[in-house]
């Protein structure tokens, strides 16, 4: 059987909305701990969406340019900064 490839789409947005936040929010920890932390807090609170093709990364797109979730992206990302700033696990 051939080895597919696949990813998480929401986790590559996550990704890349926590690197804006750290570089607006000096105050952000950037070890690797709260970063894990922050990453896992809020992709436990949003659905995957896993795409395993280039049309899978079209739709994906098509659906994530939407501002319903875009925000709910945004809203779980600053819950979990906000956890994590108040109780870090280091």
């Amino acid at each position: 059987m051939k080895q597919s490839s696949y990813e998480n789409y929401i986790e590559k947005i996550v990704r890349q909305e926590l690197n804006r936040r750290y570089e607006d929010d000096k105050d952000l920890c950037k070890c690797d701990v709260c970063y894990r932390d922050i990453m896992t807090l809020t992709l436990n609170n949003l659905p995957p969406m896993y795409v395993s093709s280039d049309v899978g990364h079209i739709m994906t797109m098509y659906h994530l340019t939407k501002d319903q979730l875009h925000t709910q992206v945004m809203v779980e990302l600053l819950k979990a900064i906000k956890q994590v700033k108040n109780s870090p696990n280091h």
